[in-house]
C-alpha cells in the first residue's frame, strides 16, 4: 500500500489497542513501525531500473524484519527508558507485520523468505492505492478533530479496525467472484496459458481480467457485483520471436520473468544493420481505468545474428 495508508494503519492500531496502556507514545511507535519494512525502498537511490526487483525483499522478509524491528525498538527505548524492550519489540514487530500483510493483499507481492527463496506470493485483493481503505482508517481522526469527540478515540479506532477487516474480507470474496465471472468468458476449445484477476482502483466492484492464449492477451473489465464482463483490448505478445528468445537468456531478463506476472513482449522493426529493440512490461501494473503509460518498461538492444550488444534501460 501507499505510505499514507500504512501510516494510518499504525495510528489506528496505536489508538485502538495501545493508547490506554502507554499513552500517545503508541501513535509515534506504531506510525514508524508500520513503515519499517519499506527500508528496502532505499534500493531506488541507486537510480538503476532493475532496483524495482529488490522492492519488498529484505525489508519484508521474516528473517531480516525482526532485526530491523529490534533496532527500531532500541532507538525507542533510548527515548522512553520506562518502556520495556520486550514490549517495544512486540509492538514494533506487530506494526511491521501488519505492513507486510497489507502489501501481500495487493498485486505487487512480497518476498517473505528472502534471501533463502525468491518466492513472491500475492493475493491481489486490493489496488495499491485504495481510497476506501484510506478513508476508513482516517475516519476516527477526522471525527476527533472535534474536542468533544477526542475522548472517544479508542472505541472509534477499534470500530475502524473492525471495518477495515470486514472490508478486506469483502474484497477477497469479491475477487473470487470476479475470477468466477472471468472463467465464464473462456472459449472451451482454446487452451488457456495464463489467467488472472488484478484489482482496479476506485473500489472492489471492478477488476481487470487477463487471459493469455498463445501470443495474445485478452483484457476484460469485470463488474463482479453486477455480473458483467466487458471485453477490452487484445494485446499481442511476441513470446516466441527469435529475438525475444535471445533476450530471455540474459540474466536481467530472467529476473524480470521471475518478477513479472503477465509480461508483454514487443519487438521493434529490424533495421538494415540487423539491430532491433525488444521491450517488455507487465500487465500487472497496467490499469484499464487509469490512462497512464505502461509502468516499469524494460528495453533491450539486440542484433539479429551476432547476439546481444546492449542491455536494459
Amino acid at each position: 500500500m501507499d505510505p499514507v495508508t500504512h501510516t494510518l494503519v499504525g495510528v489506528g492500531l496505536g489508538n485502538a489497542f495501545f493508547r490506554e496502556k502507554i499513552g500517545p507514545r503508541a501513535i509515534s511507535i506504531l506510525a514508524l513501525a508500520s513503515n519499517l519494512p519499506d527500508v528496502d525502498a532505499l534500493v531506488h537511490l541507486t537510480g538503476a531500473p532493475e532496483a524495482i526487483l529488490m522492492r519488498r525483499t529484505f525489508g519484508h522478509s521474516i528473517f531480516t524484519l525482526p532485526l530491523f524491528a529490534l533496532i527500531l525498538s532500541l532507538i525507542f527505548q533510548r527515548l522512553w527508558p520506562d518502556l520495556k524492550l520486550k514490549s517495544l519489540f512486540g509492538i514494533v514487530l506487530l506494526g511491521a507485520s501488519v505492513h507486510v500483510f497489507f502489501d501481500l493483499v495487493n498485486s505487487f507481492g512480497v518476498v517473505p523468505l528472502w534471501p533463502l527463496s525468491d518466492w513472491r506470493p500475492e493475493l491481489g485483493i486490493l489496488f495499491i492505492i485504495d481510497l476506501s481503505l484510506t478513508g476508513l482508517l482516517a475516519l476516527p481522526l477526522l471525527i476527533c478533530l472535534s474536542k468533544k469527540m477526542r475522548r472517544h478515540i479508542v472505541p472509534l479506532s477499534k470500530g475502524a479496525m473492525a471495518l477495515v477487516a470486514l472490508y478486506v474480507l469483502f474484497c477477497g470474496l469479491n475477487r473470487a467472484l470476479a475470477a468466477k465471472r472471468l472463467a465464464g468468458q473462456e472459449n472451451p476449445g482454446a487452451p488457456i496459458d495464463f489467467r488472472y484477476v488484478f484489482p482496479e482502483p476506485f473500489g472492489p466492484h471492478r477488476w481487470r481480467g487477463v487471459v493469455r492464449q498463445g501470443e495474445r492477451y485478452q483484457l476484460y473489465l469485470i463488474h463482479s457485483l453486477e455480473g458483467r464482463v466487458e471485453a477490452e483490448e487484445a494485446i499481442p505478445t511476441r513470446i516466441n520471436h527469435p529475438l525475444v528468445m535471445q533476450v530471455k537468456e540474459r540474466p536481467l531478463a530472467k529476473r524480470l520473468l521471475w518478477f513479472f506476472k503477465a509480461p508483454v513482449w514487443r519487438v521493434s522493426e529490424i533495421e538494415e544493420d540487423g539491430r532491433a529493440m525488444v521491450d517488455v512490461y507487465d500487465l500487472r501494473f497496467r490499469s484499464l481505468l487509469l490512462d497512464r503509460p505502461n509502468p516499469f518498461p524494460f528495453e533491450f538492444l539486440v542484433e539479429q545474428e551476432s547476439g546481444p550488444i546492449g542491455d536494459a534501460k
